[in-house]
């Protein structure tokens, strides 16, 4: 691509004071996990097409200055702690050829590098492939940045190399805030014991588990899946059952914006659910459930002590919670549900499309974090879906045996739909 085949956009305005937002309870613990594995939000576009560099990185600082939020590192300390705009936009690293097909962690060892939230939140990794694709990697660290919030900066920088406008975001509400304006609307509940929820997998032996890593796995489903978020969530319980019996559910975030706000920010303002599965289950009394959760404000409820986490250093609990992981992933305990279900929404490809460059899609890799984290992206004509788990829940294969069988029963040669 030339420089001159493009007239990159001026900046949107903005607020004269410099972008800052507080560090919310949750995205605090967010820094923990971060601390314990990985813990990032990572979009790729993939297509067809040469990108520039000098091209891409004047897009990428262009898009920035509308959306600050991408720039903000960690400053203070304790229940001080902010979000501050730094003034310098995510770097952008230029890899040589890859052998990745951008379908599972094969080939893709500079994904396995952290963010420091003291120095960057975000970068963006050019990757040219062997499979003829140009794969764009979008960074971001969850505790700063959401799944909503990457689709947006993605769509951002891919609109200022068409030449369009940045729509641009300055939000500086937290996902805490949301919460305590509707802290009226939440009805009491009578107090329940935490689920004791069994995993998808089964992990390996203690003595087989070696350093704690993630693996994924990306499928496509060649037709359109209606109300994919429930049906998943029963096929997940019951390929769970065929192992042992036991409860079953999954944190299910909601998206506030749009919803509860209406507003666009790109930090965290998304709530969480738990979806409770019983033996038996149909995808439409899942349905009827999650109106329900969300008519209480369920995602609006915090969790129990997470204000206090403002105030206990991040070591603090990383040094807690670093010799109970094993515990947690691997145990049958309240400390975590069966996994993780997560909708992108639908997107369209050529929301992605710029000069010189044909995207085939966008999708996002779960974080690695949890016993199994499963999320999707609805286009037109197929679904994109991707599985991520600890490497000890695939020492014998289990999770290429779960998502093969995923991709069988909901492909357009599939027997029937889930009820």
């Amino acid at each position: 691509m030339s420089e001159q085949s493009l007239t990159l956009p001026a900046t949107l305005p903005r607020k004269s004071r410099r972008y800052q937002r507080p560090v919310s309870g949750l995205e605090r613990y967010s820094l923990v996990l971060h601390g314990a594995y990985r813990y990032h939000v990572d979009g790729i576009v993939e297509g067809v097409g040469e990108v520039d560099p000098q091209q891409l990185r004047a897009a990428i600082a262009v898009a920035a200055a509308a959306n600050p939020a991408i720039r903000v590192r960690l400053r203070g300390w304790l229940g001080w702690s902010r979000w501050v705009d730094s003034g310098r936009a995510p770097d952008l690293q230029v890899l040589p050829l890859a052998d990745w097909d951008g379908s599972s962690e094969a080939g893709a060892g500079f994904l396995e590098s952290k963010l420091d939230p003291r120095r960057a939140v975000a970068d963006v990794l050019l990757v040219p492939c062997r499979d003829g694709r140009t794969r764009l990697v979008f960074r971001s660290l969850h505790a700063a940045i959401d799944g909503r919030g990457c689709i947006h900066w993605m769509g951002e920088v891919c609109r200022v190399l068409r030449g369009e406008p940045p729509q641009g975001s300055d939000s500086e509400l937290t996902d805490q805030q949301v919460q305590q304006s509707y802290a009226d609307k939440i009805p009491e509940e009578p107090v329940t014991p935490p689920q004791q929820c069994i995993p998808v997998l089964e992990p390996a032996p203690f003595e087989q588990r070696q350093t704690l890593s993630y693996v994924w796995r990306r499928v496509l489903i060649d037709r359109d899946v209606p109300q994919l978020l429930t049906k998943a969530a029963v096929f997940l319980a019951e390929w769970a059952r065929r192992r042992e019996a036991g409860e079953v559910g999954f944190t299910i975030p909601v998206d506030y914006r749009g919803f509860r706000i209406q507003e666009m920010g790109i930090g965290n303002l998304t709530g969480y659910l738990r979806l409770k599965v019983p033996e038996g289950s149909s995808s439409r009394s899942l349905v009827v459930q999650l109106g329900q959760r969300l008519k209480a404000y369920a995602d609006c409820r915090q969790f129990p002590g997470l204000n206090s986490l403002r105030w206990l250093p991040v070591r603090l609990m990383l040094r807690q919670l670093r010799p109970q992981i094993d515990k947690v992933l691997y145990t049958v305990t309240p400390a975590l549900p069966t996994g993780g279900v997560v909708s992108m929404g639908s997107l369209k490809a050529e929301h992605y499309c710029f000069p010189g460059f044909v995207a085939e899609r966008a999708y996002g890799v779960p974080g690695s974090v949890g016993k199994l984290n499963f999320i999707f992206v609805n286009y037109p004509d197929h679904v994109c879906a991707i599985f991520a788990a600890p490497a000890a829940y695939n020492h014998r294969g289990q999770l290429d045996e779960l998502v093969g069988a995923f991709k069988n029963h909901f492909s357009s040669t599939s027997a029937g739909p889930v009820s």
